[in-house]
């Protein structure tokens, strides 16, 4: 961040737009942003364009008047709308009718700038990523060496707001939280409840099935838990298999519950060891003790955010396929990554929070 506080240029804003149409974890990671957006501008109306899937973690957030769902295609599978999708040009005439005073562009893509532009705000903060700073009236410096949080943090300093508060957080309905216990019929009974999430939307994040194994024995043995098991319908079988193999009491709850539900699920469980995902973020934002496993991702940016979570990787493997760019479904650093060093890790994190 810059070294001198800027005057805020939001002290006469009454409208703001955030756009940040990404997934599951860029979108909750979002979250200290917005407290601290609030904080500054109590009476401003503050809505932010997020993606239809993704966007569903940050409801019930305070910091928020309305969420708009920015759906425009069916590119990417684990982020697709219902219906037919709109066009850009919908997006762009409908909040241009809103009148905006400010936007912060978040997303780093230029088509996301043009569509600051057409909004008609006067002022326009973002990143000054693809080229497009005559875009912005206030373009900033993409950090890529520190965390996304922090990142996000660097866009405010640049509108003059002071960060007080970097915590996550995230809203689970007394609803969302009593649906869970009604479908998952194990979670009212006693004892230590574990969250696992094995299964990565891109295949070079997986952690291999035979590590998973020896994590989830030694687990048991530790703490003769109750092991949840998160992911999609298509992860049903990879759960299944983990804990027919590994023996474990377990609860495949793949494909059962919706993005709110398995939050609801993770706020109820004492430790979550999950490959580098979305869920990740997720369990952090709830409070839960929270190991990421890393592989080709950069911790330092990535890390599930706060004190009492944790990034497990090795980087003293050298994995030639990330030196020389190319895309595998099997990296060095992950298939090398002893199981008892997130283990260890796993441990540690549930320990520091003990009264």
């Amino acid at each position: 961040m810059s070294s001198i506080q800027s005057s805020n240029l939001l002290k006469n804003a009454k409208r703001i737009l955030v756009i940040r149409y990404r997934f599951i974890g860029d979108t909750i990671l979002t979250v200290p942003f917005l407290r601290n957006l609030r904080q500054s501008c109590p009476d401003a109306v503050i809505d932010v364009l997020v993606g239809p899937q993704s966007g569903s973690v940050i409801e019930n957030c305070p910091y928020v008047n309305e969420l708009i769902v920015f759906d425009t295609t069916r590119f990417h599978k684990y982020d697709s709308g219902q219906g037919k999708a709109k066009n850009f040009w919908h997006y762009a005439f409908m909040l241009r009718k809103r009148k905006y005073d400010c936007v912060f562009v978040l997303k780093r893509s230029l088509s996301s700038a043009f569509l600051a532009v057409f909004t008609g705000a006067p002022l326009r903060i973002g990143y000054a990523t693809e080229g497009r700073n005559f875009l912005l009236t206030h373009p900033v410096k993409w950090r890529k060496d520190i965390h996304e949080v922090e990142s996000l943090f660097d866009v405010l300093d640049a509108a003059g707001i002071q960060i007080t508060d970097r915590e996550l957080e995230a809203w689970i309905s007394p609803q969302e939280s009593q649906t869970v216990e009604n479908r998952i019929a194990e979670l009212k009974e006693p004892g230590m409840k574990v969250l696992i999430h094995a299964a990565a939307a891109h295949p070079d994040k997986m952690y291999p099935a035979e590590s998973w194994l020896k994590i989830l024995q030694s687990l048991n043995e530790k703490f003769c838990a109750t092991f949840y098991f998160s992911g999609a319908e298509r992860d049903v079988k990879l759960n299944d298999d983990l804990i027919a193999a590994s023996g474990v009491r377990g609860v495949n709850t793949a494909g059962r519950l919706s993005l709110r539900e398995s939050m609801a699920l993770y706020s109820k469980m004492q430790l979550a060891v999950c490959v580098d995902s979305g869920p990740a973020h997720l369990c952090a934002a709830v409070g839960t003790p929270t190991i990421a496993i890393f592989g080709p991702t950069d911790p330092a940016r990535w890390r599930p955010y706060g004190a009492k979570h944790k990034a497990v990787f090795d980087r003293g493997i050298k994995c030639s396929a990330c030196l020389e760019k190319k895309t595998l479904t099997k990296h060095d650093c992950l298939s090398l990554l002893e199981p008892g060093k997130v283990f260890d890790a796993a441990v540690s994190a549930f320990s520091s929070v003990l009264p």
